[in-house]
């Protein structure tokens, strides 16, 4: 159902292919980032090829924050697309625009266009190509060689022993040594190349693409290669009354390189005397001695192990539509999606000296996806003097299912990598099948009197298989209108400066039913041992799982929106607002059931509610000064979340992120926003013992009696005299206040400049890195800083002192050894809470097209010359790689909970590129 943008009553913004194209974004989902207020685009690890996602006005959810893609009319994955492939993106924010598409819809919409030919065009071949070189954009300081034995001598009787007889450290100790992140880093090549076709006769138009993407990681043996071929097709017979057409898009691609956080933790923390390469040690790769830390060699690890990832995706599209008579249309619309996905883990032998595999090993897995979708939709659109009255009715079946099977060999034969090589009494295996679909009826009405004032309502109705019976069915409306104020008469005295000022309202329901098939079903488990009266059974069969409630339903979002758009002096300057609140109930998330029960698992359950508030606003100034054309672009967005209510159960808050079971930094609590921080609060480093002695609770009694000058001294909150997880208080959000974008455009005489900041301003990051190389609990290379940790000759007030392998004072002789007894590096303290403000210059392209005086006489109709810069530089005060964190892919059951926790990220790269650009 198309709509003219002035008669449009719903939140949506729109994004062109010039904007898309103006960086090296090799994503759909990258090439937006920073470029839509509302929308946040984040990636949760910044090796190639892994893809970016994206969230519409925040987390409204535990269990699904991403929006619904639509491309060419077919739902899929927006990483599929090439982006020099795409016409225009459009992003449907409030239920008043989403609403049609229900319970798919509730984290919002984006419709993707690609590019297609016009009616009469004469053939046209377009060809873009870019070759760049990425670096790491920062590199962390840690301690040298000289460094780290000088520190360990200074501290200990005993470490500087071992120094003196190690002899990587007398080989290296007193020189720079290794420096982990120059070896495991690297210059990394780039290059792309994407070719369109396109064209149209009077009765068909067609369009054609191929692109592809080389892009090597920055760091040793990672890198992404992809091909996409892209096919679009429309057919008209009758005058136009019949329409036939395809849009295919296939890509396959590669991805190299372990997703292994600990590789960027491990080049921080590997002690600098620890040499790359050792040729006294099998395979030749050095490894820490006996008396460090057990810590793998990075560049040893990414050398031997071989991961891939291949990915064969399709996304096929077919439609026919007639006219029945003058305004009614109706559509036939067929969708296919489906995904071939072999993932192959290959890690070959290796010592390093404290750990090793003597033979290879090798995992891998298939999987197969597919999802088909079969639409039938009734159009009527039609104009009686001053009123326009539209209208959809529609019917669509849905099928899903997914199957892999995976495969493990432990101890291959050296020289093999086949998954039947290996001993059959070190194979395991596993599989499973997933299957689910959804029908739905839909239907919208939309008024519009002499383009004043505008009315619209819809309303869809799902039934999904993963609910059961009785509770497979919701409904899901809305309602909107607008008011064109500009076109009111007593607005007439102002249309000399006002183009557009109209308001618009809304309210819709949403759904979510993102969660996994037979959830209501009792699964069983094989091969299980138990006890049942004096009986030993072996290999049983039971079902020792707990299920969710047969009442399992719909997660609902009610949004309300008010906006304001208005273009004034002639286009020169446009404005676009909006304010929201939206309300998840009945939110899908699991309840924690008693072991006593003699169950394992946590039921899924409608046991929440979660409420976000927020305004969002774009202002665009387009204008010439003589022959210089220039166009400001600034937008911003501002959202407040937070739990409102956990309505099954005792218990008000729900564990999120733990960094290796260290202790849960993240939380789902009644009263704050999701993935709050919610740690042990410092509160500076005794100086004295008479500050240790002072430091006692109401009752006198003394807090934290195995303290000692130069430890910290930590908030007893709740005041019962111990220091524990009772004394948890809030110390930051992973949700910035407001998140912002900037984009200038200049163009003189064929050359044009184009400029892009982006940032986030208010949310907090939790550093784990910075707790591995700052909690000096194990013998392994440390950050600079801790060179200024706490002594009596230099104390120190943010860096605690050495505290490990002290005398026991319970031990009279003096062998025992204690290691930080007054818990100085316990990970959940906000010791490791940074702000995670920053201002980035995301990209900074320069062009040049040459005059058609010279590209008429070659045969060609545009020539442009441009070079590119990407993530030039970024002012931020976190201490990490990069404080532009999505969500963390590990340690947490919750991806919505790990929003802002760093486990190692692989560093964000920086790339210069040139490219040229060839009409014809």
């Amino acid at each position: 159902l198309s709509i003219k943008k002035s008669d449009l009553t719903g939140a949506v913004s729109s994004i062109g292919s010039k904007d898309l194209m103006a960086d090296v974004a090799t994503s759909a989902a990258g090439a937006l980032q920073g470029k839509v207020p509302g929308v946040a685009v984040t990636n949760s690890a910044g090796n190639p090829g892994r893809g970016m996602s994206i969230t519409v006005r925040g987390i409204t959810s535990l269990t699904n924050n991403d929006p619904l893609y639509v491309i060419d009319g077919v739902y899929g994955d927006i990483n599929l697309i090439d982006p020099s492939d795409i016409q225009s993106i459009e992003v449907l924010k409030d239920a008043s625009a989403a609403a049609i598409y229900g319970s798919r819809a509730a984290s919002g919409v984006v419709l993707v266009t690609t590019k297609s030919g016009r009616k009469n065009m004469p053939t046209k071949l377009d060809v873009n190509i870019y070759a760049g070189i990425q670096q790491i954009s920062k590199k962390l300081d840690v301690m040298n060689a000289s460094d780290w034995t000088g520190f360990l001598s200074s501290r200990s009787d005993d470490l500087a022993k071992q120094i003196a007889a190690s002899p990587y450290s007398q080989k290296y100790g007193n020189s720079g040594g290794t420096n982990w992140q120059d070896e495991l880093y690297r210059s990394a090549a780039m290059y792309k190349a994407n070719m369109n076709i396109s064209g149209g006769s009077e009765t068909s138009i067609y369009s054609a693409s191929v692109g592809y993407l080389s892009q090597d990681g920055i760091m040793d043996n990672t890198g992404y290669t992809s091909l996409n071929v892209r096919l679009k097709n429309e057919f008209s017979f009758l005058n136009d009354k019949l329409k036939i057409g395809e849009s295919l898009i296939f890509k396959s691609s590669k991805r190299n390189g372990a997703d292994d956080h600990s590789t960027v933790q491990d080049a921080l923390r590997m002690p600098s005397v620890v040499p790359v390469h050792d040729e006294d040690i099998d395979f030749g790769w050095g490894g820490v001695e006996d008396w460090m830390n057990n810590l793998g060699n990075p560049v040893g690890w990414m050398n031997v192990s071989n991961f891939t990832y291949k990915t064969m995706d399709l996304l096929f599209n077919a439609y026919a539509q007639v006219e029945l008579f003058d305004g009614l249309r109706y559509k036939l619309n067929f969708g296919l999606n489906q995904t071939q996905l072999n993932d192959k883990e290959y890690t070959g032998a290796y010592d390093f000296r404290r750990s090793d595999n003597k033979l290879p090993d090798l995992w891998e897995k298939n999987n197969h996806k597919k999802t088909w979708l079969l639409e039938n939709t009734l159009n009527y659109d039609k104009t009686f003097g001053k009123h326009t009255v539209s209208g959809l009715l529609g019917y669509s079946a849905q099928r899903n299912s997914e199957r892999y099977i995976t495969a493990q060999r432990l101890d291959l034969p050296f020289g093999t990598n086949s998954i039947n090589a290996g001993p059959s009494d070190q194979a395991s295996n596993s599989g499973e099948y997933f299957r689910s679909g959804l029908a739905s009826v839909f239907g919208r009405a939309m008024y519009s009197y002499d383009s004043r004032y505008m009315l619209s309502a819809s309303i869809r109705r799902d039934g999904s298989s993963k609910f059961a019976d009785g509770h497979r069915w919701g409904s899901f409306p809305s309602f909107s209108a607008g008011w064109n104020i500009h076109n009111e008469s007593f607005a007439s005295g102002i249309r000399n400066v006002v183009d557009e000022l109209k308001l618009r309202a809304s309210y819709g329901k949403l759904g979510n039913q993102n969660i996994k098939d037979y959830t209501t079903q009792r699964g069983i488990s094989t091969g299980m041992n138990y006890v049942q009266g004096s009986q030993w059974w072996m290999g049983g069969i039971t079902g020792n799982k707990w299920v969710s409630p047969e009442n399992l339903t719909w997660e609902t979002t009610e949004t309300y929106n008010i906006g304001l758009d208005a273009t004034f002096l002639g286009g020169k300057l446009a404005l676009s607002a909006d304010a929201f609140m939206q309300q998840t109930k009945d939110v899908l998330m699991p309840v924690s059931m008693p072991g006593s029960a003699g169950m394992t698992g946590n039921p899924i359950m409608n046991a929440g509610t979660i409420e976000n508030k927020g305004f969002e606003m774009a202002v665009t100034h387009r204008n010439h000064i003589g022959r210089v054309y220039y166009s400001l672009t600034g937008n911003m967005s501002t959202v407040s979340n937070k739990v409102k209510k956990i309505t099954v159960g005792n218990e008000q808050e729900l564990e999120g992120y733990n960094p290796q079971g260290l202790g849960t930094v993240t939380w789902f609590k009644v009263g704050e926003p999701m993935g709050v921080f919610r740690v042990i609060k410092t509160d500076g480093i005794f100086q004295s013992r008479a500050e240790i002695d002072a430091h006692r609770d109401k009752d006198g009694n003394q807090i934290q009696p195995d303290a000692e000058p130069g430890d910290i001294r930590f908030v007893d909150y709740n005041g019962d005299g111990v220091i524990n997880d009772n004394d948890r208080q809030t110390v930051g959000k992973p949700i910035p206040d407001v998140a912002f974008g900037f984009r200038a455009n200049v163009e003189w005489n064929g050359f044009d400049a184009n400029l892009f900041f982006d940032g986030m301003i208010g949310n907090s990051l939790y550093n784990f890195p910075r707790y591995r190389t700052e909690g000096m609990l194990v013998l392994e290379n440390y950050s600079k800083d801790v060179l200024g940790a706490w002594t009596a000759a230099n104390p120190s007030n943010s860096m605690p002192r050495w505290a490990r392998g002290l005398p026991d004072p319970n031990d009279p002789t003096g062998e025992k050894k204690k290691t930080d007894p007054n818990n100085n590096a316990r990970a959940n303290s906000d010791r490791w809470i940074e702000k995670g403000d920053f201002l980035r210059l995301k990209t900074l392209e320069i062009g040049y097209t040459l005059p058609k005086s010279i590209t008429q006489k070659i045969s060609l109709e545009r020539v442009r010359f441009y070079t590119l810069f990407d993530n030039l530089f970024t002012i931020t005060g976190y201490k990490g790689y990069t404080p532009d964190l999505g969500y963390n892919d590990n340690n947490s059951a919750y991806e919505a909970l790990s929003r802002g926790a760093d486990h190692g990220r692989y560093p964000l790269a920086r790339s210069f590129s040139f490219g040229i650009q060839i009409g014809l």
